[in-house]
């Protein structure tokens, strides 16, 4: 029998909570609940029991829910953290930037929190390393190449600073998009449809707003490190982008609409921030399974022996967290090897596995890998084998798991 999640509900208005419980008795099959009247309260029990997910109000008197969600962040990393507000004042947005994963809007739909934590759980349940998980949950930032940071400071602090520009930096690093797009994402913009670029999220927002959350409130952080990190942040992200690119012309090509082809590029271009966390959290230790690559290893399989998932489904499972469209969030998860995707109808992740394998090699691997794998047999499925031989040397397989991850 599935075990069910334990999930804890924090509002300080007792009317609040007797409206929860009325209105998640539907969830009792899948979720155990309880409810407290404070923060203070939660954590005294979270020292004695587990909770999957914490879900809080915003506004609460002695601790609010943004200091609430920091604690739970630093004692408890890898459970899963939704604020609920009915303000969208900047104040509030500002204020749970870190510590929250997911932003829902008040009174809570219980089918729209249902969707926003079973693929969360979907994925860590895909994860066998529980450090991982418990690293994941508690990343609140990713590290920004120095060079692009410095000029997107420059051009924000330039009285001449236009979106255009300012986007055009900020989509040229894996790590500043990721951030941006998860905060535009969240419900407090009310956006209709899932933002997937860097100048739609600079738009929605505002350029005084992108400027304060940059300069003032460091929504970026720039890369501290080695000389030779910071090329190999460079590299990821010149890869990445050469990715987005081959992935938005193949969707077009496949007949996808604009903005199919758009998100494409967006899980592209989001693609390896599982090598990105690796590389800046367990740099010794991914160093050093390069090194130690078998002759025809395919990488994902080397990254799940040594962390327990590959660097697709590590990135999958923080963009799930900081509340990416499902699409997305898929096609990061299961690039390498669709065949493992129970979704068949999701042209995000063909597009992502096709450029993967046409584009350029994966930058961290030694230059004698340039080895390449196709998942014939799903391409086939999804009417794309004539795409399984682009002119670029290839190795071809039905199961998948190849070293684009």
């Amino acid at each position: 029998m599935k075990q069910r999640l334990r999930i804890a509900f924090v509002d300080d208005e007792p009317n609040i909570l007797t409206a929860l419980r009325r209105s998640m008795l539907a969830m009792l099959d899948e979720w155990e609940m309880s409810f407290f009247r404070s923060g203070v309260e939660l954590l005294d029990r979270m020292s004695t029991e587990k909770f999957d997910i914490v879900v809080s109000d915003m506004r609460m008197p002695e601790m609010d829910g943004a200091a609430l969600l920091n604690q739970v962040s630093h004692r408890h990393p890898e459970t899963v953290r939704v604020i609920l507000s009915g303000y969208a004042d900047k104040e509030s947005i500002f204020q749970t930037i870190g510590p929250a994963h997911i932003y829902l809007a008040k009174p809570c739909d219980p089918q729209m929190l249902l969707q926003a934590i079973n693929s969360r759980v979907m994925l860590r349940d895909l994860m066998t390393g529980h450090e991982m998980r418990k690293l994941l949950g508690g990343m609140s930032s990713l590290p920004s190449a120095p060079a692009l940071f410095s000029r997107l400071v420059a051009e924000l602090r330039s009285p001449r600073a236009s979106a255009a520009a300012v986007a055009d930096i900020i989509g040229r690093d894996v790590a500043m998009t990721a951030e941006l797009l998860k905060l535009t994402n969240s419900s407090y913009f009310a956006v209709n449809a899932k933002i997937t670029s860097p100048l739609q999220a600079v738009r929605v927002l505002g350029l005084e707003l992108v400027q304060t959350l940059a300069l003032q409130i460091g929504i970026f952080h720039q890369f501290q490190g080695s000389a030779e990190m910071s090329k190999q942040i460079e590299a990821l992200n010149d890869y990445s982008f050469a990715l987005g690119s081959i992935a938005e012309r193949l969707a077009l090509d496949a007949g996808n609409p604009a903005e199919v082809a758009k998100a494409s590029c967006c899980a592209a271009l989001l693609s390896s921030i599982g090598s990105l966390i690796l590389l800046k959290e367990r740099t010794a230790e991914y160093r050093a399974m390069f090194a130690e690559l078998a002759p025809g290893e395919p990488l994902i399989v080397a990254e799940r022996r040594r962390f327990g998932a590959g660097h697709g489904l590590l990135g999958a499972y923080l963009l799930s967290l900081w509340g990416f469209a499902d699409p997305i969030v898929e096609a990061v998860a299961f690039a390498a090897e669709p065949s493992r995707c129970l979704n068949r109808a999701n042209p995000i992740l063909t597009a992502l596995h096709l450029a993967a394998a046409e584009g350029p090699s994966f930058p961290l691997l030694p230059a004698s890998r340039p080895v390449t794998v196709h998942d014939t047999g799903y391409l086939a499925e999804v009417g794309q084998s004539r795409r399984a031989n682009p002119g670029k040397s290839t190795v071809s397989t039905s199961s998948g798991g190849g070293d684009n991850d």
